[in-house]
């Protein structure tokens, strides 16, 4: 008797908990497809917006102050790494 009734608050606890993790399922689908979403807090340090700039050799993005500099053609350019510079004061001397 007492095991039937143990059985029965079993049963009703985890009724209540799959309706429970059901309804904050779809408090969530619900609050994420609305028009007042959350946004995320802001990070304590905000970071800079820096400009990126192309490599012409390797096509590669490098911020604006980690690009190395070299008169190519008579024109600045800028590059991401001293190899890549190289490679095109080499293909400018070639050409020369």
């Amino acid at each position: 008797m007492i095991f039937r009734g143990l059985i029965r608050v079993v049963e009703f606890v985890l009724v209540v908990l799959i309706v429970r993790i059901v309804l904050r399922g779809l408090a969530g689908m619900f609050a994420a497809a609305g028009p007042a979403r959350r946004q995320a807090p802001p990070s304590s340090a905000p970071h800079a917006i820096e400009d990126l700039v192309r490599d012409p050799v390797c096509h590669t993005f490098v911020p604006r102050s980690r690009a190395l500099a070299a008169r190519v053609d008579g024109r600045e350019t800028l590059f991401c790494s001293a190899a890549c510079r190289d490679r095109a004061l080499a293909a400018v001397a070639r050409a020369s």
